[in-house]
C-alpha cells in the first residue's frame, strides 16, 4: 500500500468564503462583501503573508479574479442590477483604479486572460439575444476592444434552449478560442464546435479556424464543455486540454467525459482519451510525471436504487491520452464528501469537507493508486484540525501547497 505523505500546516486568523490562487498571490473573499484581501505565498509555499485589502470589497463569485504581477493589477468581475462591472485594482496599494461597465449577464465559468496583451475574454448573454464573447482591455485605458459572435451558419435560438457560446482561451499571440454547443431543440445535440479568431474579432469577423467534435456516447443527446486548460505537451506547438461531458438530458447516470488534446493553430486533435464515466470538472497537467490528472464526479446507484456519488481521479498519459490509473472515492464508504482533488508538488492531493486530507506521491498513485484501509477500503487520511465541528468552506491549490478556508480561519498545508 502506498504511504501517505506527512503534512505540515500553518493557520492564519482570517475568515473567507472563497479562495483563489495565482502563484504566488492568493485572493480571498469574505462573507457578504465584508472584505477582499490579497496575500502572497512564500517561495516554499509554507507562509501566507497579508499584502493588501482591496477597496471597496467585492462579493465572491465563481469566476476567478485576474492577478497580473507584471502589470501590477487585480481584476474582479461583479454582477450588478444594471450591468456587470469589471473592477481593476492596483496590486501595490489595493485601491480601485477603474471600473469597466460591460453588458449582459456574464458567464459564471471562465474569464481567460493574457498578461502579454492585457486582454480578458468575458462571455455574456443579453435577454432575447444570442450569447457573445467580449474582448476587454483590462491593463490599458480602453474598454471593449472586440466581440466574438456565433457564425451565422450555426444553429441558434434565443429562447431558454439557446446555444452555449463560451470563452475558452486567449494566447499571448492574440488567438482567441471559443466553444459552441448547439441548442437541444429542435434537434438533439450531436457535437460541439471550437473556433479560433486570429486577432481581435469585430462585429462580422468570422473565425480563422473551426472544428467539430462529435458526441461519442450511444444515445447521448446533450454535451457541455466542463473545463479547458493550456497544454504544455503539444509536439506541434501551443495546445489545449479540453474535457467535454456527454450524456442523456434526462438523467445524471448516463454521462461520461471525453478529454482531448487540441492544437490551437489548426484545432486538430492531437489525441482523444477513452471516455471516463462521470463529469470531469478539473484537469491538471503534471509535466514532470508525464500525465494529465482528470478529476470529477460520477453518480451510480446501489442495489436499493439509492444515489451514490463517486469522486473520480484519473491519470492520462500526456502524449497519447491512454489511461494510466483510475480511482474512485465512494462517498458512502468514506463517510464524507471530497471538496477538492488536484495535483501539487508531485502529489495527488484530496481534501475532504471535514478537513481530512490525503496526499499520495504521483509515482505511488500511478503504481498502486490511493492509500486505502485494507478492511474498509476508505482512503487513508490525516486531519488538518482535531475538533470534529470544523468544515472546509473553500480550498485552492498552488504549485507547492494547499490553502483551505474554514469557518474560522485559513489553513496552509504543505509537505
Amino acid at each position: 500500500m502506498p504511504a501517505p505523505r506527512p503534512i505540515t500546516i500553518c493557520t492564519v486568523d482570517h475568515v473567507a468564503e472563497r479562495v483563489y490562487i495565482h502563484d504566488p498571490y492568493v485572493v480571498t473573499f469574505g462573507p457578504d462583501e465584508t472584505s477582499t484581501d490579497l496575500w502572497t505565498l512564500s517561495n516554499d509555499g509554507r507562509a501566507l503573508e497579508h499584502l493588501k485589502v482591496l477597496r471597496p470589497p467585492q462579493r465572491s463569485r465563481r469566476v476567478a479574479p485576474i492577478v497580473d504581477g507584471q502589470r501590477i493589477l487585480v481584476a474582479t468581475l461583479k454582477r450588478s442590477f444594471d450591468a456587470p462591472e469589471l473592477h481593476i485594482f492596483d496590486l501595490h496599494s489595493g485601491d480601485l483604479m477603474r471600473t469597466l461597465m460591460l453588458y449582459g449577464s456574464p458567464d459564471d465559468v471562465r474569464m481567460p486572460y493574457s498578461s502579454a496583451l492585457g486582454l480578458a475574454l468575458v462571455g455574456t448573454r443579453v435577454v432575447d439575444e444570442l450569447p457573445r464573447v467580449l474582448v476587454v482591455d483590462v491593463a490599458g485605458n480602453g474598454w471593449i476592444e472586440g466581440v466574438a459572435h456565433i457564425p451565422p451558419d450555426l444553429r441558434t435560438s434565443t429562447d431558454r434552449l439557446s446555444p452555449h457560446f463560451s470563452a475558452e482561451h486567449i494566447t499571448d499571440g492574440g488567438n482567441i478560442i471559443c466553444s459552441y454547443v448547439p441548442p437541444l431543440l429542435p434537434d438533439v445535440i450531436d457535437h460541439f464546435t471550437l473556433m479560433r479568431w486570429e486577432g481581435i474579432p469585430q462585429e462580422s469577423t468570422l473565425p480563422t479556424a473551426r472544428a467539430d467534435f462529435p458526441i461519442t456516447l450511444e444515445d447521448g443527446d446533450a454535451m457541455s464543455i466542463s473545463c479547458c486548460i493550456p497544454f504544455l505537451g503539444g509536439a506541434v506547438g501551443p495546445a489545449l486540454l479540453i474535457a467535454a461531458c456527454e450524456g442523456a438530458a434526462e438523467t445524471v447516470y448516463s454521462c461520461w467525459s471525453v478529454v482531448r488534446a487540441i492544437d490551437i493553430r489548426t484545432l486538430g486533435t492531437l489525441w482523444t482519451a477513452e471516455p471516463i464515466w462521470g463529469t470531469i470538472r478539473h484537469l491538471y497537467h503534471a509535466v514532470d510525471a508525464g500525465v494529465v490528472l482528470a478529476t470529477g464526479m460520477y453518480h451510480t446507484r446501489d442495489n436499493a436504487g439509492k444515489n451514490i456519488p463517486l469522486s473520480i481521479v484519473a491519470a492520462l498519459d500526456d502524449q497519447t491520452g491512454a489511461l494510466r490509473r483510475l480511482e474512485h472515492v465512494n462517498r458512502s464508504v468514506q463517510g464524507v464528501s471530497v471538496r477538492l482533488c488536484a495535483v501539487s508538488r508531485g502529489a495527488v492531493v484530496i481534501v475532504f469537507v471535514n478537513g481530512e486530507v490525503s496526499t499520495t506521491s504521483m509515482d505511488d498513485f500511478l503504481c498502486e493508486g490511493l492509500a486505502r484501509n485494507a478492511d474498509s477500503q476508505k482512503v487513508v487520511t490525516t486531519r488538518l484540525w482535531q475538533n470534529d465541528g470544523g468544515k472546509v468552506v473553500d480550498v485552492a491549490i498552488t504549485s507547492s501547497s494547499v490553502v483551505v478556508a474554514t469557518q474560522a480561519n485559513l489553513v496552509v498545508m504543505y509537505w
